[in-house]
């Protein structure tokens, strides 16, 4: 008989799950690499433009010196969402079963209430993982709070850019000329933008601006290399602008969350806030190891894994446990390769 609560089991059901699209994840954090333990390091180099020193052909050559880099070492969070199953939700029917003489026992109810679960705990974690990386890439920190947790996790960027009065997107100001000073900034850096990823009140204050909609094209959506039916829920192509030093597509982002603390919908990109980031930095999603107790063995399994399933069960009263641990942490590349313009509306 299958033990359909063994994690070979459970990971089977995961395979078959659809977690949800996520756009910033998908597209600027790309690349997993997993670690053998829970902490995770990263080494950063700086770039600079050298130029080979001159030297006369009778002097010999000259030494350069080696770049140095810095090593830093992070935690990674513990996000470990569990469902339970007990005597009596095995006993009622489940959604889509028919009300009577469905042919289902209760241990076929609970393997399928198990698969179900695992399915929307994967999504939960899937939408954790873009909302961590829509706080990385709004501020360059990541605040982990949580039952038992309180900590923030500091990159070193200083690429926030707090727009002033002046400086907002009105629809005279000088948007395309903006973008433009930007970009010349990322490109110091060895950066070559090409996406400009915008909050909804800042791709309304785009759309409403004349020196900007004069250079928008959106042929790349005439000729299908775009197709807007095949983006990611939340996200709307806006265009493409080409201006000097600077070729990008333009996206609106409009995806929500639901606060639990507050009980409230929230965006998970400020509205008023614009982005500037290049797609072919591949930054990535560092997994430290999940470790659990095999209920089966009584001992500690170390799994390096983006999901870990694993369940727990007590006899009196009667309740079995499905977990779904997983250890991400965002990591950018090069702190240098994005530029936020926060409140431009």
């Amino acid at each position: 008989m299958t033990d359909y609560y063994e994690p070979k089991s459970l990971r089977g059901a995961i395979r078959k799950a659809i977690p949800p699209r996520t756009f910033l994840r998908t597209r600027f954090f790309p690349e997993d690499v997993f670690f053998p333990t829970e902490t995770v390091s990263f080494e950063y180099q700086g770039a600079k433009r050298r130029l080979a020193p001159y030297t006369s052909p009778y002097a010999g050559g000259e030494s350069v010196s080696r770049e140095g880099y810095e090593v830093r070492t992070y935690h990674t969070p513990s996000l470990v969402p569990k469902r339970v199953i007990t005597n009596d939700s095995v006993a009622q029917k489940l959604l889509g079963e028919a009300p009577y003489n469905s042919g289902m026992t209760p241990e076929d109810r609970a393997a399928e209430m198990a698969a179900r679960d695992l399915m929307e705990l994967q999504d939960m974690i899937a939408r954790r993982e873009e909302q961590m990386c829509a706080e990385v890439l709004q501020s360059g920190k990541l605040l982990i709070k949580g039952r038992g947790v309180n900590e923030e996790c500091d990159y070193g960027f200083t690429g926030v850019e707090v727009i002033v009065a002046g400086d907002k997107w009105v629809s005279g100001y000088d948007i395309p000329g903006k973008l433009a000073s930007v970009a010349q900034g990322l490109r110091k850096t060895g950066t070559n933008p090409d996406t400009l990823i915008l909050g909804s009140d800042a791709a309304n204050a785009l759309m409403d601006n004349t020196k900007f909609t004069k250079l928008l094209d959106l042929r790349r959506v005439d000729s299908g290399e775009i197709k807007p039916s095949e983006l990611e829920s939340g996200v709307q192509y806006i265009g493409r602008i080409a201006l000097p030093g600077i070729i990008a597509d333009i996206y609106g982002y409009d995806e929500w969350y639901d606060d639990e603390a507050s009980g409230q919908l929230k965006p998970l990109l400020d509205p008023k806030s614009a982005i500037l980031i290049s797609s072919r930095d591949r930054n990535m999603m560092l997994y430290g190891a999940v470790t659990y107790i095999d209920v089966k063995t009584g001992e500690y399994v170390t799994e390096m894994s983006k999901y870990v399933p694993y369940t727990n069960y007590r006899v009196d009263p009667p309740v079995k446990e499905i977990y779904l641990a997983s250890r991400p942490l965002p990591m950018p590349k090069d702190l240098e390769s994005w530029h936020v313009m926060s409140g431009v509306v």
